[in-house]
């Protein structure tokens, strides 16, 4: 009878857990109130310039993604203003988990339930209001000589990691990859090929229809690069040169607005 009963309850807990977890991404691909984000942000090296530029990062730092959303919104009928409500956790030099290989998929599942539990110690102790999605901002020296390393988001546990660098110059292009990892967050798919880092035609060009179709001016930005011809491309210095193209405005929501009206 009390193992029943102890099934029972963890099946319970469990069930609560799915609900509560499809509940929260239906209520953030509605755009309907502002989605809760924590920054935490990291110094991933030992440079006391580093944990300082980390220590500068606050709410308002990510201005420029939410002016981002509330254009890339607009021809979707709708303006979200704010899409996020950010708060920014103390800086720290606590890492988490690393990144296995891109395609050691054993060795990705394993980390994804380190950084769960990594994230969910986060939450126990950062004394900020629970949220929606966790980024986690892991800053480098510009001239450090450690490799960065991927960033990824991911939907399932609404985390993120973005690699950046703690140099005031580069604050929009952390930006732009920070963005990137929070649509994936979200629900929206990388269009680039991973070996090459070329965008895909026509979903990972932020004008497809363009003619003649080079060179493109911006970068969709799950694209993650302005393609300038068939055999070059070039980064995007802020999101004011990034779009969000169809496909990711219908993985993320924005279509399903606009059919609600």
């Amino acid at each position: 009878m009390f193992k029943l009963a102890r099934i029972v309850l963890l099946l319970s807990i469990l069930f609560v857990i799915v609900v509560g977890a499809w509940m929260t991404e239906k209520r953030m691909a509605a755009w309907e109130r502002p989605i809760l984000v924590t920054v935490y942000p990291v110094a991933a090296d030992d440079r006391p310039s580093t944990l300082e530029f980390a220590r500068g990062i606050e709410a308002d730092s990510f201005d420029a993604v939410n002016r981002f959303f509330e254009t890339q919104s607009l021809p979707y009928g709708f303006s979200v203003t704010p899409a996020f409500r950010f708060q920014v956790a103390e800086a720290s030099t606590e890492r988490p988990p690393q990144i296995p290989e891109q395609f050691n998929t054993a060795a990705i599942a394993w980390w994804s339930l380190k950084m769960r539990w990594w994230t969910w110690k986060q939450t126990l102790t950062d004394g900020l209001i629970t949220a929606d999605i966790q980024m986690v901002m892991m800053l480098h020296n510009l001239n450090g000589s450690a490799e960065m390393g991927i960033s990824v988001g991911m939907r399932k546990g609404r985390y993120g990691i973005v690699k950046g660098y703690a140099r005031n110059s580069r604050k929009q292009t952390n930006l732009v990859v920070f963005t990137h990892e929070l649509l994936h967050v979200l629900g929206a798919t990388d269009k680039y090929v991973l070996s090459t880092g070329d965008p895909i035609f026509p979903h990972g060009f932020a004008d497809p229809d363009q003619r003649p179709l080079f060179p493109q001016t911006r970068a969709e930005i799950m694209g993650g690069a302005i393609p300038i011809s068939t055999v070059s491309f070039s980064m995007p210095d802020s999101l004011e040169q990034c779009k969000i193209g169809r496909l990711t405005a219908q993985e993320i929501g924005f279509f399903d607005k606009l059919n609600s009206y």
